[in-house]
């Protein structure tokens, strides 16, 4: 009897609002960045590490580590759901803002879905204006992260990058 109960007591915190949603995004998981893959311009990364975990209420928590070319090491981070709606993004000089001092970050982050499981397209803003934009997919066996960033230089020139990350676990 009491296993009884307790069994229908773990099913309905299983099934309340906070439950995970029944469809997981493909991107959920670890990735390493594949320069050789990757179409970038200027200096290259050291490395750039990406994870994607989703909360219990259906949160996609996003953080990319890197090490740019000089070493300094940097973050981004944003927790969102793709319904188009912006949210904000801190990188390493806005969290440690927010920590001094209360400033919420002026960047944005936002994802849209798409008919398609395995992709989404997302955009950036700063103070509301769209700094960048793309799509972020994942391959269909699920081994391979690709996202492409359109955006502008501060000279108002388009500029275009392929990301491309392999996976490194679940």
């Amino acid at each position: 009897m009491r296993r009884a109960a307790g069994m229908t007591a773990a099913l309905v915190l299983l099934c309340g609002v906070d439950a995970v949603p029944a469809q997981v995004p493909a991107v959920i998981g670890t990735w390493k960045l594949n320069a050789a893959a990757s179409k970038l311009q200027g200096p290259a990364l050291q490395s750039e590490v990406r994870s994607y975990r989703l909360t219990r209420s259906g949160l996609l928590i996003g953080v990319a580590v890197s090490i740019d070319a000089r070493g300094q090491p940097q973050f981004l981070q944003f927790a969102a759901r793709p319904d188009g709606k912006d949210y904000p993004e801190f990188d390493t000089r806005s969290a440690a803002e927010y920590l001094a001092d209360g400033t919420v970050p002026a960047r944005t982050y936002a994802e849209f879905p798409t008919a398609d499981p395995r992709k989404v397209r997302w955009v950036d803003k700063a103070r509301g204006a769209v700094i960048a934009s793309g799509e972020k997919w994942v391959s269909a066996d699920g081994q391979r992260l690709s996202f492409s960033l359109d955006a502008a230089d501060p000279q108002g020139h388009p500029f275009h990058y392929l990301y491309v990350f392999d996976r490194t676990g679940p």
